[in-house]
């Protein structure tokens, strides 16, 4: 068991080396950083707000940083958004669950919005929102098949 759990684990640790560049540098100052913001980031480090604000959706998209809250910015008095490394490949798996279960519910209920007998606009737009979210899970179940084929 043991080894199957340092085997995933390794497996996660070897996708932050397979990043590419930029996002991979960001991912490391959120690291050294505990918790912070995209605001901070870009003060401390000197790096545009677009390239930070960027990478962290990407790196949020992949389930590798996680928002952990808000602090007021000291410029404009408007919330930031505090993020954080996730810790570990369980909480990787756990939020990767978690959008299923999300995407699972809207396209249950674009499914029931479609059987309404809507217009033929609608029911086009409903076909294409589907699709999207199969699309979305289908990169979802790739993402845990790659996590649990270490195991």
């Amino acid at each position: 068991m043991e080894t199957a759990i340092n085997n995933r684990n390794e497996a996660f640790f070897s996708i932050i080396e397979k990043l590419p560049a930029k996002r991979q540098l960001v991912l490391e100052l959120i690291k050294e950083n505990v918790q912070i913001t995209a605001q901070d980031l870009s003060e401390k480090y000197g790096k545009p707000i677009n390239e930070i604000t960027g990478r962290i959706t990407e790196l949020k998209k992949c389930f590798l940083v996680v928002e952990c809250g808000h602090k007021f910015n000291r410029f404009t008095n408007y919330k930031n958004t505090l993020v954080r490394v996730v810790k570990s490949v369980n909480e990787r798996i756990d939020l990767i669950n978690q959008r299923f279960i999300e995407l699972r519910q809207q396209e249950d209920d674009l499914v029931n919005d479609y059987n309404l007998n809507f217009s033929d606009l609608t029911k086009e737009l409903i076909l294409r929102k589907i699709k999207k979210i199969k699309s979305e899970i289908n990169s979802l179940s790739k993402i845990l098949d790659k996590i649990e084929s270490v195991n």
